[in-house]
């Protein structure tokens, strides 16, 4: 019996290796014939009918029928991936606003909500705000198909989705944040810390694309970093790797009792503001630009020593323009003596990299899900896509409706709960056991 579980699981194994280079030459060709997906994914033409016949099946792919030509014989049909089949989100919990982003299966922008946060605002009153938010994003689309959300906040996360430590929200401390969220948005949850998943998008479709090692920083009213190793996030054993702003000697932490943020540095200026007339020439601001780099550098120095990364990105709240930038590459020449530096970039995600990062991960937990695999690379983002979607939300004034449409709270929602969100979600999820039972069945039948 063993043996023969043995077998089974290698035969699982193998099934889901072919599924997937099938699903991954379909979503990026596009349409292709048959015979076409066969070449491109190295398989037979009987192996890649069975698989196209299962994802057919369960929606992720569709026919057409070739147009007749003057040759004999049946025209070829062609087989075309069915993005729509489920959709993801990445919602960045900020400390000043949420932004929730939607994509198909082929990482088209689809979607996207965002709302303004009061500062008093308590960790049930944010969740149900994410709930909210969410759902507006899916207003124009079919919400039974979400198939996977991440959720973004500031703190440390463990791998179940508990929250380690949240200083901005502390009643959150120890929370099973992933199951709270789940029950409240009526969908599979993975929490995230924000500042590894815009490291994440930045790796996917950002600045440190062509990167291996790469350390990210994000700076705004706090400065966090994360690691990431061999193109994976370095998490670390306590799920803190990167988090040295606890160390005085960083200037990553508040310099006294009376200071609610590292960008006092400005003395009560926008930083923007300030950045914009030290581009112009202005000593005074480039004073206060030089005095804030000078104040953060060392943090920079001792993560991006110690990865040594091929690249380090400086993004989060703040435009980091070529001011910053230079004067940062200039204070870390003065502070490190050894000839060779990783180089330090801006971010070219700016405050969309978290959600995006968000959005990555929900691919990715959902490749494993919906197709059994992890080899499926993520797809490209149409990042111009999500400023004019934003600008379109902005404009028709969805940005800040009340939140109070999406019903009960967290603190009223109870792990059973039923009703149309309940069962909306159902749907997908079974669609996704009914597939995975599906592939165990055909590969267990391929034995006999």
């Amino acid at each position: 019996m063993a043996l023969s579980g043995h077998h089974e699981r290698e035969m699982l194994a193998f099934r889901r290796r072919n599924s997937a280079a099938c699903i991954g030459a379909l979503r990026d060709h596009g349409v292709l014939t048959v015979s076409e997906l066969a070449r491109i994914t190295g398989l037979s033409r009987p192996t890649v009918e069975s698989i196209v016949a299962d994802f057919e099946t369960h929606g992720l792919v569709t026919h057409e029928q070739q147009a007749a030509t003057a040759t004999k014989g049946r025209p070829a049909r062609r087989v075309a991936f069915n993005a729509s089949a489920g959709y993801v989100a990445g919602i960045d919990l900020g400390l000043h606003r949420v932004t929730v982003l939607i994509s198909d299966l082929a990482g088209t922008i689809v979607g996207t909500a965002l709302h303004d946060i009061d500062t008093d605002i308590t960790g049930s009153e944010l969740i149900s705000l994410a709930a909210a938010t969410l759902k507006r994003a899916l207003a124009r689309l079919d919400a039974t198909r979400l198939a996977a959300v991440t959720v973004c906040i500031s703190g440390i996360v463990d791998a179940s989705g508990r929250v380690l430590q949240s200083n901005v929200l502390p009643e959150w401390n120890g929370l099973g944040l992933s199951a709270s969220l789940s029950r409240q948005l009526a969908c599979p949850v993975i929490v995230e810390n924000d500042v590894n998943m815009a490291a994440l998008g930045e790796l996917h479709a950002g600045a440190a694309q062509n990167a291996d090692d790469v350390v990210f920083i994000m700076v705004g009213h706090r400065v966090s970093a994360a690691i990431i190793l061999g193109g994976a996030l370095h998490r670390g054993r306590n799920f803190a790797a990167g988090e040295v702003g606890d160390l005085e000697s960083t200037g990553w932490g508040y310099q006294d009792v009376h200071e609610t943020s590292v960008l006092g540095a400005f003395l009560g200026r926008d930083p923007e503001e300030v950045f914009a007339a030290a581009q112009a020439g202005d000593a005074d601001a480039l004073q206060l630009v030089s005095r804030f780099a000078h104040r953060i550098i060392r943090g920079i120095a001792v993560v991006g020593l110690t990865v040594d990364p091929d690249v380090i990105v400086i993004g989060g709240g703040l435009s980091v323009g070529p001011v910053l930038l230079g004067v940062l590459q200039a204070e870390l020449a003065r502070l490190v003596t050894r000839s060779t530096q990783p180089p330090l970039v801006s971010s070219a995600l700016g405050r969309n990299g978290v959600a995006l990062g968000g959005l990555v991960r929900s691919l990715e937990v959902l490749s494993e899900r919906l197709y059994g695999s992890t080899d499926i690379t993520v797809p490209r983002f149409s990042l111009p896509a999500i400023g004019s979607i934003q600008a379109d939300a902005a404009a028709s004034g969805v940005a800040n409706p009340d939140a109070a449409d999406f019903g009960t709270s967290a603190a009223t929602t109870e792990p059973g709960v039923t009703g149309p969100a309940a069962a909306e979600s159902v749907t997908f999820g079974a669609r996704l056991a009914t597939y995975a039972a599906s592939a165990n069945a055909t590969a267990t039948h391929s034995l006999s």
